[in-house]
């Protein structure tokens, strides 16, 4: 698979290295639907990382399309588009985009905006980008997911997560990139991106799996 993936200091030019530039929905639209999130179908946000990695023992140049169908992800086109322009000067030409409600942890659910990028030969990259972090408590209390909870909350569920690039001790409390290996019973360790920002004081997490050692190499840590 190939995949061009480029962060800078700028958040609008890491964003758009994500393919999220454009994203129509935003932080603000997601925390108006956040009543009805409790009506909408639910799922691990570990079982959709584990459900784009590749089977142990199976050689591919690209996951099928399919593959997530089951996932209870509400997409706003029924089959991928043209991706964004930027993307396609890097050879990937089509994109598909959704939302879903993760669960992180026992009772967190929020919202994440889940983006399928690739070819006609299959995807080439999966994003889970989670615009807005605050959880609200039905007694008007809340508190901020950050990444580290997120990170215990995956391993609680048996992912497995082994650096391999930028330091935990050296990137920005606010502000930085990590790849670990991740990976599953069954499944390929795959690189999986985490960068976290706070754009306007909200902070957001974005993972994706790189399925290629290339891809990773293009990550730039923050810290050195």
């Amino acid at each position: 698979m190939r995949a061009i993936l480029q962060w800078t200091r700028s958040s609008a030019a890491g964003l758009a290295a994500l393919g999220l530039a454009a994203l129509p929905v935003t932080g603000q639209q997601l925390r108006s639907e956040g009543a009805s999130a409790d009506a909408a179908a639910q799922v691990k946000l570990s079982q959709v990382i584990t459900t784009f990695l590749v089977d142990a023992g199976v050689q591919t140049r690209g996951l099928a399309w399919t593959t997530g169908s089951a996932l209870p992800v509400r997409w706003e086109t029924p089959a991928p588009v043209a991706a964004d322009p930027w993307l396609q000067q890097r050879g990937i030409m089509l994109g598909r985009t959704g939302t879903i409600t993760a669960t992180v942890g026992d009772s967190v659910a929020i919202q994440a905006v889940v983006v399928l990028n690739g070819t006609d030969v299959g995807l080439q990259r999966l994003t889970i980008h989670l615009p807005m972090l605050h959880v609200s408590r039905p007694d008007g209390g809340g508190f901020t997911l950050h990444r580290e909870m997120v990170e215990a909350a995956l391993k609680n569920d048996g992912l497995t997560l082994q650096p391999i690039k930028c330091s935990r001790a050296t990137e920005g409390a606010s502000f930085g990139n990590l790849v670990d290996a991740v990976g599953a019973p069954g499944k390929t360790a795959s690189g999986l991106w985490w960068l976290w920002q706070s754009p306007m004081q909200e902070p957001t997490i974005t993972l994706t799996i790189l399925y290629r050692r290339a891809d990773m190499n293009e990550v730039e840590c923050i810290g050195g």
